[in-house]
């Protein structure tokens, strides 16, 4: 009797596992390539927007930088997609990663604004120009892609920081804007007012976002899930895909007008 209550003991906790892993999910926080194996050297499958949900297989393998990949499917399709990119959701007993430190202050390496628009003036960080549709004052964080993180926080003034289980773990923030990253800047993400990404500002129609990212130099990608343009690669970058973009701006519509920007890089 008393090995027959065991296996079943034994049989609902299996149970139980599975039934969490099927309710578990990765949701994607960037632009992301579903691969065949836990690792940047394995094939891409397919890329995913920003907001997809995969569904997770209860695996978790953790590759020699310290980065986890999560076993997901897409439909059909069967893969693992990097932490830096995704959220597990729904599994408590994820395998722990140690984050990494939190990067102390230094002070910023000279920066190249990125190119703009012809009418517009930069100063400090900051652009203004005379055309109504741009908001003036908004602060310019382009220039500070590929700076040093913690310092880009402390020159923007955010006192919020948190770190998540991610390639990218250190994050910097406020209401409006959120700055991420190892010891740089490789994430920015913008969904409320007073900061630009190459001039677009959240409100902005979807034709004034395009043509300040043309006028910036960036390259359109996909008009599919948000509109999405591709960085080029600068020296400073440190990683180039095939086509020489070392990044991608996604600019996420509402009613029409940009409700969010995302610029990540494509490391992961």
């Amino acid at each position: 009797m008393k090995k027959i209550l065991s296996r079943l003991i034994a049989l609902a906790l299996v149970l139980t596992l599975i039934c969490a892993a099927a309710q578990a999910e990765v949701r994607a926080t960037g632009n992301i390539w579903l691969r065949t194996g836990p690792g940047l050297s394995y094939d891409k499958i397919d890329s995913y927007p920003t907001g997809y949900s995969f569904q997770y297989l209860g695996e978790t393998s953790v590759d020699d930088r310290g980065v986890a990949w999560y076993k997901v499917s897409a439909g059909k399709r069967m893969g693992w997609v990097s932490s830096r990119y995704s959220e597990l959701r729904g599994e408590t007993a994820a395998p722990a990663v140690t984050p990494t430190p939190k990067p102390t202050a230094v002070p910023l390496p000279e920066l190249t604004a990125a190119p703009v628009p012809d009418n517009w003036i930069s100063f400090g960080g900051t652009l203004q120009g005379g055309d109504p549709t741009q908001a003036p004052g908004a602060l310019e964080l382009s220039v500070y892609y590929q700076a040093d993180l913690a310092g880009s926080a402390d020159e923007i003034g955010l006192t919020s920081y948190r770190e998540v289980v991610s390639e990218v773990p250190n994050q910097y923030y406020n209401d409006a804007m959120i700055l991420a990253g190892n010891q740089s800047v490789e994430s920015i993400v913008v969904f409320g007012a007073g900061y630009a990404v190459f001039g677009v500002t959240i409100g902005m129609s979807e034709s004034e976002a395009k043509a300040c990212l043309e006028a910036a130099g960036l390259d359109y990608l996909s008009g599919m899930n948000g509109i999405v343009y591709e960085h080029r690669a600068q020296s400073n970058a440190g990683f180039a895909d095939g086509n020489g973009h070392d990044s991608c701006v996604n600019l996420w519509l509402q009613n029409g007008a940009v409700s969010e920007i995302d610029w990540s890089t494509y490391t992961g």
